[in-house]
């Protein structure tokens, strides 16, 4: 019982206790398990603290608004390399920028990856997912029927 409550309690440090969704792109025959980051809180900690990630896992960045072209995401913290697609309001891939981990314990010295395009959210995927599978720029995410 004992080791249950302290699983519990950290659950929602690690950011492993996220809620997930099914998602699929056009005409790719794998569906994705996300998970969601929603609030201010989620999003900031992304998969930082992961030492790795399932094949067809990842994270879904939701916003409510439009985001600047300018306003990137950065590898503070985190320690596997991913692909980032972030995606218009049709849920459609505008750009897919490669990102690898920041080894500094100064998060000023990380970069940031941006898109150059206004978007409304951002699915992250282990390093060479898109390239793998032949996913490109305006590929659709949906919801698997």
């Amino acid at each position: 019982m004992k080791a249950l409550m302290i699983g519990a309690l950290l659950l929602p440090l690690t950011g492993f206790a996220a809620e997930t969704v099914e998602l699929c792109i056009d005409e790719h025959p794998h569906r994705l398990q996300l998970e969601i980051a929603d609030t201010f809180e989620s999003r900031a900690r992304g998969l930082m603290a992961r030492e790795s990630l399932a094949e067809h896992a990842g994270m879904w960045f939701q916003y409510t608004s439009e985001r600047p072209a300018n306003a990137g995401f950065w590898m503070y913290n985190t320690l596997i390399p991913l692909d980032i697609a972030y995606l218009d309001n049709e849920m459609k891939i505008v750009s897919i920028i490669t990102m690898e981990p920041c080894p500094s314990i100064d998060p000023n010295r990380c970069p940031a990856y941006r898109p150059g395009v206004p978007y409304y959210g951002a699915i992250e995927l282990n390093k060479g997912y898109f390239e793998r599978f032949n996913i490109g720029l305006g590929r659709k995410f949906k919801q698997c029927q």
